[in-house]
């Protein structure tokens, strides 16, 4: 099971140029779409987003032509229930830690590529905030159009999936599977209504089973399903998924099913051995230095299995508690 169940589906179906160019397409202005050589269309290595927002973002680096010159697309993937205020600015790291990365690998260049930002957005309220920079400058207005030339200016493409209707998802100009994917994203916060209408779309099931890959990006989709949902009756979650998939997909979501419920079985084991040689611990070092602080205790009790092993080794060893704890 993975933390990230978004993380993982957005950038398997959307690393593909096939299922990025597409959707691109779809959200782009058509102008500016018409002038891009999706031919060239690769993706680039790395992940832009600051750690602590991983669990929330996700993101693509792809590189192409726009007009015989060189272009990056930079494709983030906010899942957040909410709309951040100063995503323009978040943007504009983002884009930053591109262009250093460009130079590092051109340290000769003297210009650097376009990035085109663009935003894939889903949230319970739907897009609340700005997208241009300058619009989260804190300034009035008229005195702003006065320090236009001095204040970076740039507009984010943004790909709000919150509000829009299935018809709208299933009637898009995309490839089987990237709408698929999106309209999960679409319902993800509310896993038994997924399911609910997952019938609906058998016919787009049935399209991405025929593509080449299909079925194994179906288990992904069915994967990121039994990964989001969190019910109080899986089993029958569980049915209704089969019911709802299709008979073609019973193999699929059972094995899938199977493998979750043994990885968070393991996964448990784990946990409760852990927690047992922490408790071990605990009492070991009550025995040799008596009372514990409790900042000491909270300590053991957060620390990971290599931090535990090695107190353990050093207990009976250490003169005192602070030796023996000490990180080496």
């Amino acid at each position: 099971m993975t933390p990230t169940p978004h993380d993982a589906l957005f950038k398997s179906t959307f690393s593909q140029p096939e299922h990025a160019a597409a959707a691109l397409r779809q959200v782009l202005p058509a102008a500016l779409a018409a002038r891009i050589d999706f031919a060239s269309l690769a993706l680039r290595s790395g992940s832009f987003v600051d750690e602590e927002l991983a669990a929330s973002q996700s993101d693509l680096l792809f590189s192409a032509r726009l007009a015989e010159a060189p272009l990056f697309i930079y494709v983030l993937f906010e899942h957040q229930s909410t709309t951040h205020p100063l995503m323009a600015f978040r943007l504009l790291e983002y884009m930053v830690r591109v262009w250093k990365g460009h130079l590092e690998r051109h340290p000769r260049s003297t210009r650097l590529p376009a990035i085109l930002p663009v935003v894939l957005h889903h949230s319970d309220t739907g897009w609340t905030a700005a997208v241009t920079f300058q619009d989260v400058i804190d300034m009035p207005p008229a005195v702003l159009r006065l320090m236009a030339a001095y204040v970076p200016h740039f507009r984010f493409v943004l790909d709000d999936i919150s509000k829009e209707t299935d018809e709208a998802l299933r009637a898009r100009a995309m490839t089987a599977l990237g709408r698929l994917v999106l309209w999960c994203f679409r319902h993800a916060r509310r896993p038994d209504e997924l399911v609910a209408r997952l019938s609906g779309w058998y016919g787009l099931v049935r399209e991405v089973r025929a593509a080449p890959g299909g079925g194994a990006a179906l288990s992904r989709v069915w994967r990121y399903i039994l990964n989001i949902a969190d019910p109080a009756q899986p089993r029958e979650l569980l049915q209704r998924l089969l019911v709802a998939a299709g008979p073609e997909a019973e193999e699929e979501i059972v094995t899938i099913a199977d493998y979750l419920r043994e990885q968070g079985r393991l996964a448990g084991e784990r946990d409760g051995r852990l927690e047992g040689q922490r408790s071990t611990l605990l009492k070991l070092l009550r025995l040799r230095f008596g009372e514990l602080p409790e900042p000491v205790v909270a300590r053991v009790r957060a620390a990971d299995a290599a931090q535990i092993e090695g107190w353990t080794e050093r207990v009976l060893t250490s003169p005192t508690l602070d030796d023996c704890l000490t990180e080496r």
